[in-house]
């Protein structure tokens, strides 16, 4: 079809929740150009619209999945992509790929799948995996955050290089550019100003593998260290991997209260990264973490597991440091490293803040994806 005055583009994600695909969702949303694209969002679970979504000033409509496998939010979805007039459908996740195929299949309208998480896809059953090659045979495109992941979806869906592209996540680095020292902030949360900042922002999702920096950070402590551990994000009672009653579990069975600060969800991360001194991040996989990229942009020395997209944004020695997903040790003398050579973690972060600029801008993203949705139209 031509191009009309403006693309209706559907971002369809998961759940209300502020992860990694919602950032870049919300992201790509707050930049897109609107002279040529009007974008809305569509969401599964979660009755609670969060406020960064409501800030973006664009439709947003909730489809209630009820059902394992729920038809009926098939068919409203695909109400709403008649109703909206959507031209492009972008898919995050497979279970989105799943739910919008039906409507743009019937309509005729454009599909683009991006997956952040090259474990998600190869943990699905067969079934799953032949089904998955089926709908993104079908489909337009499907991008993946990272090239490991575009990778996996070939492998996992048995699909051509030709079918794929990788557009890697970015931020607004200028958002992050890290602040003087702000100690009104860390009088507020607890923070003394003698003691070092370790940080973490994920939801307390079991992948996250937080268990992993607790146990390192209470052997930091045991070394008699001044510092404070900041974890922010929440856990879902709703979920499978819930992994927030071990993390608090380990907290208190470990007399950790003190200096480990569970702050929650915030909308307030460039701030809390601006008083961090190293940021972790200790997940089992990753596709590309936009928490990490985010801390980089800031200017920290990162330290996080040697695993998927996470090895492919820091570079040992050169931006910060990589452990294994179980090695506890490596990971307390990193941080150890760390809290006592304050030029290393100005030297490292520096790295980090280049690197993010270079490599890891929202501009770049989201010109990416406006050239994939215009080649569609």
């Amino acid at each position: 079809m031509g191009i009309k005055k403006q693309i209706n583009v559907l971002f369809v994600i998961v759940q209300m929740e502020m992860g990694g695909a919602e950032r870049l969702v919300c992201n790509i949303v707050s930049k897109l150009d609107r002279q040529i694209f009007n974008p809305s969002i569509a969401w599964f679970f979660g009755d609670k619209v969060l406020d960064e979504f409501k800030k973006l000033e664009v439709p947003l409509h909730h489809i209630p999945k009820v059902k394992r496998l729920d038809f009926g939010a098939m068919r409203r979805l695909a109400d709403l992509l008649r109703r909206e007039s959507i031209d492009v459908v972008n898919a995050h996740h497979f279970m989105p790929l799943l739910y919008s195929f039906y409507g743009c299949k019937m309509l005729g309208r454009k599909l683009v799948y991006t997956e952040h998480s090259g474990l998600e896809i190869e943990k699905l059953s067969w079934k799953w995996k032949t089904v998955g090659g089926y709908l993104i045979h079908l489909s337009d495109r499907a991008v993946g955050v990272s090239p490991a992941v575009s990778n996996q979806i070939e492998k996992t869906f048995n699909v051509s290089s030709a079918k794929t592209s990788t557009i890697v996540n970015g931020v607004s680095v200028e958002l992050f550019e890290k602040k003087k020292e702000n100690p009104s902030l860390k009088k507020e949360i607890g923070i003394k100003e003698d003691e070092a900042v370790i940080g973490m922002v994920a939801n307390f999702h079991k992948i996250k593998n937080h268990l992993l920096l607790l146990k390192a950070f209470n052997e930091v402590i045991k070394e008699g260290k001044r510092a404070k551990l900041l974890l922010v994000g929440q856990g879902f009672e709703s979920i499978i991997d819930n992994a927030e009653p071990e993390i608090r579990s380990f907290i208190a069975e470990n007399g950790l209260s003190e200096h480990v600060l569970t702050l929650g969800y915030r909308t307030d991360v460039p701030a809390l990264l601006g008083i961090m001194d190293i940021f972790c991040l200790t997940s089992f996989n990753e596709g590309l973490p936009i928490g990490l990229i985010e801390a980089m942009a800031a200017g920290l020395p990162v330290v996080g597991t040697d695993v998927g997209g996470i090895r492919d944004l820091i570079t040992p020695n050169k931006n910060g440091f990589l452990v294994a997903p179980a090695d506890v040790e490596g990971l307390k003398k990193a941080l150890l490293l760390l809290i006592q050579d304050e030029s290393m973690r100005k030297k490292l972060g520096q790295e980090s803040r280049q690197s993010a600029f270079r490599d890891y801008s929202l501009d770049r993203c989201i010109q990416n994806y406006q050239n994939l949705f215009l080649s569609l139209c």
